[in-house]
């Protein structure tokens, strides 16, 4: 009995333990899918602006997709029409893209992508990014 009793102990220890890694590794894996989405959004932004020389959406407009929103709402197939890119709903991330104006009336164009939960081992919950109409790109 006492030989079962040290086994089940071994066992909720190696469990604890796993479970605990599995979750790390799986919120390494939705840091790694937010870094891959801003770049696939950055790029689309590159695109639209060589198409239509201004970025997407509209100057002053934000777009918030949650991570709750459906894939048939109207704001992915904007988004999925005008940067030809999918924007993965269902996961635990959510997203912005903000046509932003500066006070000297240029504009740029803000991405935000967070999570409830640290994506990266600095334990951020975010990663962003700015780009200006030359196509230079800020992370922050």
């Amino acid at each position: 009995m006492i030989e079962l009793m040290v086994v089940v102990a071994i066992i909720g220890i190696l469990a604890t333990t796993g479970f605990q890694l599995y979750s790390t590794w799986v919120k390494r894996a939705y840091g790694s899918e937010a870094a891959l989405t801003l770049k696939r959004i950055l790029d689309g932004q590159i695109g639209y602006i060589l198409e239509n020389e201004d970025f997407f959406p509209e100057p002053g407009r934000t777009i918030f997709i949650s991570k709750n929103h459906s894939p048939s709402d109207p704001e992915i197939e904007e988004i999925k029409n005008a940067l030809k890119i999918t924007i993965p709903v269902g996961h635990s991330l959510d997203f912005t893209i903000t046509h932003g104006i500066n006070p000297d009336n240029t504009t740029f164009c803000l991405i935000e992508i967070w999570a409830d939960f640290p994506l990266f081992k600095t334990g951020e919950n975010y990663i962003r990014a700015t780009m200006d109409k030359e196509g230079t790109i800020n992370y922050f």
